[in-house]
């Protein structure tokens, strides 16, 4: 499985200064091709690498590793489509390979214009470094420099089981399981509605000083709920793990269109990071060599899980007419999306998960019968 690491370089003064440098003549050795890619119209890496090679060895500092991951930035950069002709910003990220970029031990040895530098980096995952495999991107953010480092984990063969932990996602509930535990919302929606609250106030001044104070609160909103769903995922990873079961999710997609919610719950809407909860339950699920399933959402909310016929939910609560079951409603739904991830790897301990799609009673029916 291929991940990607990021890895705090900890350069001193001299070496911070000539890593800048070397984004600057990177980015400006890519504009250059980019220059000439847009004016002979060619794109292809190999072509251009024929056009550019030479000439920009000439005049500029790169060696010629350097030189040829530029080409290869631009090259990549136009995949996309080839109707806009592409800028690169002066400090923007570059990429290295192997031959200009090597670990040992507590250090990095890294190429720039000023030749090898060697420096102490920061990483909290060291037990992946021995599976470093690929390219890896230098990022300057914030005074800071970063390597994003492409590895690749060798995973875990997938153990048979015969029982699934249903995740059901909310907005109120971040993640509800099937056992009834419940991952709630409120201090993010705290941590969300101080940004957010924080942000419309310096936007509003629009002097220097509230522009400088927004660039220093760019990304803390993401990175508070990043690891919000990473602590989540760990711990329903591990559940899952010490109890010899997989894990069964419902797929989303396009919920946002398929919703509406009032004007007031907009902003929280559209800020729910449900995919990404979703992609970190899948690689950890994957590293730990558990089945990982996604399910029909459809009438997961609405079906009681157990006897399968529709019942009535109000808020939080869940209430089936013809069993008489009476729970909450997300944790109902999570045992119904539990239900669908064995039905789904054994299909011959279905548990009537056919009448999900075909419940002719109506709940004022069954009440009345």
């Amino acid at each position: 499985m291929k991940l990607t690491l990021q890895i705090k370089l900890l350069p001193d003064e001299k070496q911070a200064a000539s890593l800048l440098d070397t984004l600057k003549c990177c980015n400006a050795v890519c504009n250059d091709i980019s220059d000439i890619a847009w004016e002979t119209k060619t794109f292809n890496q190999f072509r251009l690498h024929h056009i550019v090679y030479r000439q920009m060895k000439d005049s500029s500092r790169l060696t010629a590793q350097a030189l040829v991951r530029c080409i290869s930035k631009v090259a990549d950069s136009y995949k996309l489509d080839k109707k806009t002709k592409r800028v690169f910003k002066r400090l923007g990220g570059i990429t290295y390979d192997s031959r200009i970029l090597s670990y040992k031990d507590d250090s990095v040895s890294i190429w720039s214009v000023d030749g090898r530098l060697k420096m102490p980096f920061l990483c909290h995952n060291r037990k992946y470094l021995p599976y470093v495999k690929g390219e890896a991107d230098l990022i300057y953010r914030k005074g800071k420099f970063f390597l994003f480092q492409t590895i690749e984990v060798p995973e875990e063969s997938v153990k048979d089981v015969e029982e699934f932990i249903g995740v059901d996602f909310g907005v109120n509930q971040i993640a509800t399981l099937s056992d009834g535990t419940q991952y709630g919302s409120k201090e993010l929606d705290r941590i969300r509605n101080k940004y957010f609250k924080t942000r419309r106030s310096l936007q509003s001044k629009g002097t220097s000083g509230s522009k400088k104070c927004l660039e220093r609160l760019k990304g803390r909103e993401a990175r508070f709920a990043g690891l919000t769903n990473h602590t989540i995922s760990k711990r329903v990873v591990a559940k899952a793990v010490a109890l010899g079961v997989g894990v069964a999710v419902e797929d989303l997609k396009g919920i946002r269109e398929r919703t509406t919610v009032r004007k007031k719950q907009r902003r929280r809407h559209n800020a729910w990071s449900f995919f990404q909860l979703r992609s970190f339950l899948e690689y950890k699920a994957r590293l730990a060599g558990i089945p990982f399933v996604i399910v029909n959402p459809r009438y997961t909310s609405q079906v009681c899980n157990t006897c399968k016929v529709i019942g009535i939910r109000k808020g939080s609560s869940f209430v089936c007419p013809s069993c008489g079951n009476i729970s909450d409603a997300d944790v109902n739904a999570a045992r119904n999306i539990a239900q669908l991830g064995i039905a789904i790897t054994d299909p011959e301990k279905e548990i009537m998960c056919g009448s999900f799609l075909h419940v002719s009673l109506k709940p004022r029916q069954l009440a009345a019968e």
